[in-house]
């Protein structure tokens, strides 16, 4: 196409031109198409490779944000085409530079809610802190990361539920992804009884500690069984330890074979889980007992 519009001015230069075709050829159309049209094609060439190299990434959702960068780019060669064209042809481009600050003032201010959520696209997209198919947390919401998109990303809940959420939000919010994880921690809290002795407290707390380290699922450092306060209503022992896996289905299901284990435990030393429990506080009688 270059080549064509070159060879057309070489051409109708030679063989002559009217006063109004001269002075379109005077103020360098051609030339000046040649170049755009040079211009786009290699900012088309760019975004192909650029898209088949995230693809072949696995970055599906990226190659999305290419054609709308690349359309802005040829909007912005065009504009700056035109203003060249228009003053080789005695045009003063200061009026129609000031006409364009204004009108692009007005088109930003109207589309400054799409423009955010597009900035905040690329900034996911950058900075990848998930992808599609993540399980992540972003504030109450728990699920995977169905879509990312130009202007928002759509989240399965573990309800299958979608949540679509403007991407402007998630690039200034904190989004805790749990795919990344490499282990996932195993920390139940026992509330035990008041009533029962430190011997029994102590053996549970031998007898778990031993459980956990015997199991090859479970990681060996850190691992921490500890009696650790005294509730209103319960003696509370707490246990922090991390599971080799980074599958959620697997966790529940080691999590719920150790669970059984520590019931076991627990029967075998004799001793109870706590009941919650209220103090109430009966008003106008200060001798009356707390029930």
């Amino acid at each position: 196409m270059v080549g064509i519009l070159l060879i057309m001015g070489h051409v109708a230069n030679n063989l002559g031109l009217g006063a109004y075709a001269q002075q379109v050829a005077d103020a360098r159309t051609l030339n000046t198409i040649a170049i755009i049209w040079f211009l786009w094609s290699i900012i088309e060439l760019y975004k192909k490779h650029k898209q088949n190299r995230l693809l072949d990434e696995g970055r599906a959702g990226a190659s999305k944000l290419m054609q709308p960068i690349s359309t802005l780019l040829k909007m912005l060669v065009l504009i700056f085409g035109l203003l060249f064209w228009l003053n080789n042809i005695g045009v003063n481009i200061t009026t129609v530079l000031a006409g364009l600050g204004v009108g692009g003032l007005a088109v930003a201010l109207a589309l400054q809610k799409p423009i955010e959520d597009m900035m905040g696209a690329l900034t996911i997209f950058s900075q990848t802190p998930m992808r599609v198919g993540d399980l992540v947390r972003y504030g109450d919401v728990l699920g995977s990361v169905e879509d990312i998109g130009l202007r928002t990303t759509r989240i399965r809940t573990l309800t299958n539920t979608v949540v679509s959420i403007p991407n402007a939000r998630i690039a200034h919010v904190e989004v805790e992804n749990l795919t990344y994880r490499t282990k996932i921690r195993f920390w139940p809290t026992l509330r035990l009884r008041y009533d029962t002795s430190p011997e029994r407290l102590k053996g549970v707390v031998e007898q778990i500690t031993r459980l956990l380290l015997d199991d090859e699922r479970v990681y060996d450092e850190p691992l921490r069984v500890n009696l650790t306060d005294f509730a209103d209503d319960a003696i509370l022992i707490k246990i922090h330890s991390f599971l080799k896996t980074t599958d959620f289905a697997e966790f529940l299901n080691i999590s719920e074979e150790l669970n059984y284990a520590i019931m076991r435990i627990l029967d075998e030393e004799g001793v109870r889980f706590a009941l919650p429990g209220r103090s109430i506080h009966l008003e106008g009688d200060p001798s009356a007992p707390h029930v």
